[in-house]
């Protein structure tokens, strides 16, 4: 006697559950957007007063570009910022598949890395770094860096840059 491998034709009843699932799941975001982005009240502390701040913006809303020194028709990757002020901002890169984002530098903010899905080559300033999920980086300022996606998925990182 033995153990029969399965077939195909096994799997058909559970694909369909799953496909009717995603089907129902895309129908809900398309009937639910992105909640809309709202300010909070919060305690001042210098001043004892009120004021309004962005602390919670769903990722759903964030608006990805291409940035200005990429191709339009193909670009390697987008940019999504996700709070801003005149000392930080915050984000995400979105990187194609085996794609590069071209040496950049930043003369007056620090650049603070998490790769949350992929796999990356990055190069700051001379020497070449590996990583995977869960690693982080920080280039200084006024140092050269560029980002390399080593695989056929995008790759998705968060970034952080503040000034000194």
């Amino acid at each position: 006697m033995g153990i029969e491998k399965g077939t195909e034709e096994d799997n058909f009843g559970i694909r369909q559950i799953l496909k009717k699932r995603k089907a129902r799941e895309i129908k809900s975001l398309k009937k639910n957007p992105a909640k809309a982005v709202k300010k909070t009240s919060i305690l001042d502390t210098e001043t004892g007063g009120t004021v309004h701040v962005l602390v919670h913006r769903p990722f759903e809303s964030l608006e990805w570009t291409v940035p200005p020194t990429e191709v339009k028709d193909s670009p390697s990757y987008h940019v999504a910022k996700s709070f801003t002020s005149e000392s930080m901002s915050f984000g995400f890169l979105d990187i194609f598949p085996f794609s590069s984002k071209e040496t950049q530098i930043f003369p007056n903010k620090n650049l603070h890395f998490v790769l949350i899905k992929g796999h990356l080559e990055v190069t700051i300033q001379h020497a070449k770094f590996t990583f995977k999920v869960g690693d982080s980086w920080i280039v200084p300022m006024g140092v050269p860096y560029s980002i390399k996606n080593c695989t056929r998925a995008k790759a998705l990182v968060s970034f952080s840059t503040f000034k000194e």
